[in-house]
């Protein structure tokens, strides 16, 4: 080993990430008592600066996107990341700081060495990504099978609305999910399910195969929905959802410069910013005329829209009553009688869980898999992502969250080994509109108490969301670090004052 001097001890901060260059690399150091842990200084997700992550309880908590590690060993504890840190040397001497650049051996992956159990997972996205990882670095030694329908998958799907619409990001660089050393080891089966028989537990395809399984976890997703109208099948309409479908849109894009979203979700105002940044013409038509007010409230919401039509987007209130054309659509007819000229229609309508294979487990009435704690559905069978509804105290809920999909992956397959691990994680969801970075942290459905500080214009704020007292969610922007240590402190119920008083420590 050759170690290299870092730094006098005395120099470290408690708990305080603190990054140094130890030869060519970049090297994290967390101060523990009289102990100090060197990991990598970016996150394997997507290169976040550890240094502004937080501490908290032996773990650091990723300041974007809120992946966990143990500052011991590096191991990651909950995604999005998909990999572990780097953990290297580390020893003390004459008050000294000195660290090996040589990070220790990272555990190599067991080995496979029986064809039972059959463990399938059905849908490589956020959730059956996070499983398939989760269970080959957890010592499963089975048999694994990832049945998906897209060729292409597994991929990071945000991508799709955030950087590859603005130019930003080549389609063919998206982000895959895995890496070869977890699918080497995996049997992929690029098919249709139509059925699932849970007593016999078997698969059904859309060719007439079948596959029998042992362990089954859904991670089937949602699909996007339009709007039942006329001329919602002329060409011209997209949805946007998969990377052929992306691909699709961009090219008509390049050809029209100019669309028509109908709906002003998250993924459509994303899209419309991303859009801009290419000089698009944007038009957004929906039914309320604030952006995101039934998420974070009318105040945020006029911050969106005001933001938004600022860049150049056209936002229209109203309801399309049908799209018009001949060999493709031209226009939108609205419910008041006026029409928007539209040679591309994008719907950002919402998703619909894919479960109509499903015929012999319980549901809710959206079309979700009604899941126990555990995330279980049946003797052998676990639910994961959009198509979930988990019991929580208020009842039963469902959340379309990229990071609650990983989580729940990440658990069920946990529970699939045998762990009983409860499903009871802070959602957690970021935005991203004209190179700003917007987080929630909670899920509030109503609230009566609101907090909003710092400046909106400077998008440098947090504001949160109360109700009887009791903190229920958080939207900030600029403000990464507090939030890393916020998503881990509502673990435990707080109150609104709490979450003031944590922010003035940050901020102090």
């Amino acid at each position: 080993m050759s170690y290299q001097s870092v730094v006098e001890l005395k120099a470290l901060r408690q708990h305080k990430p603190t990054k140094f260059s130890v030869g060519e690399k970049d090297i994290l150091l967390i101060r523990e008592g009289e102990r100090v842990h060197a990991l990598q200084a970016k996150c394997p997700h997507a290169g976040a600066p550890l240094e502004q992550g937080a501490v908290c309880g032996g773990e650091l908590v990723c300041p974007w996107h809120k992946a966990v590690f143990g500052i011991e060993d590096g191991r990651m504890h909950e995604p999005l990341a998909l990999a572990d840190l780097k953990n290297y040397p580390v020893r003390i001497e004459q008050g000294k700081v000195w660290v090996d650049t040589k990070p220790m051996s990272a555990a190599s992956l067991p080995a496979v060495e029986r064809e039972t159990p059959v463990c399938v997972v059905l849908g490589s996205g956020a959730a059956g990504s996070a499983a398939l990882w989760t269970l080959r670095h957890e010592g499963f030694k089975g048999h694994l099978v990832l049945v998906e329908r897209e060729a292409q998958a597994p991929y990071d799907r945000t991508a799709l609305s955030k950087f590859v619409p603005s130019g930003k990001m080549a389609i063919e660089d998206v982000p895959r999910l895995l890496k070869q050393d977890v699918l080497s080891h995996v049997e992929r089966i690029q098919a249709n399910v139509v059925e699932l028989n849970s007593a016999e537990q078997l698969l059904v395809f859309a060719d007439g195969n079948s596959l029998h399984f042992d362990q089954l976890l859904i991670a089937s997703g949602g699909t996007p929905q339009p709007l039942a109208i006329p001329g919602h099948d002329l060409p011209g309409v997209h949805l946007l959802r998969s990377l052929n479908q992306a691909s699709s849109l961009l090219n008509d894009v390049d050809e029209t410069h100019q669309i028509v979203i109908i709906g002003n979700s998250f993924i459509g105002m994303e899209l419309a910013g991303a859009l801009r940044n290419r000089d698009i013409d944007v038009t957004v038509l929906a039914r309320h005329p604030l952006p995101f007010a039934k998420q974070f409230g009318e105040e945020i919401g006029q911050h969106f829209r005001d933001l938004h039509t600022s860049n150049g987007v056209k936002m229209i209130v109203g309801e399309p009553q049908a799209l018009v054309g001949n060999d493709r659509v031209e226009a939108v007819a609205l419910k008041n009688g006026k029409s928007l000229a539209a040679s591309l229609v994008l719907f950002a309508t919402g998703i619909k869980p894919v479960t109509g294979f499903v015929h012999d487990l319980a549901m809710q009435s959206d079309g979700s898999l009604t899941t126990d704690s555990q995330l279980q559905v049946a003797k052998n069978i676990w639910a994961a992502g959009d198509i979930a509804s988990y019991p929580t105290q208020q009842g039963p809920q469902r959340i379309e969250h990229y990071r609650v999909a990983h989580q729940q992956g990440r658990i069920a397959a946990l529970n699939m080994l045998g762990k009983r691990e409860l499903y009871d994680r802070v959602p957690f969801f970021w935005t991203a509109h004209y190179g700003t970075r917007y987080e929630y942290l909670g899920h509030a459905t109503e609230w009566d108490e609101f907090h909003l500080l710092g400046s909106l214009p400077d998008k440098r704020f947090i504001a949160f969301y109360g109700q009887q007292g009791r903190l229920v969610a958080v939207c900030s922007a600029g403000m990464y670090t507090l939030t890393a240590a916020l998503v881990e402190h509502m673990q435990q119920p707080m109150t609104v004052a709490q979450g003031i008083a944590l922010f003035e420590d940050y901020q102090g």
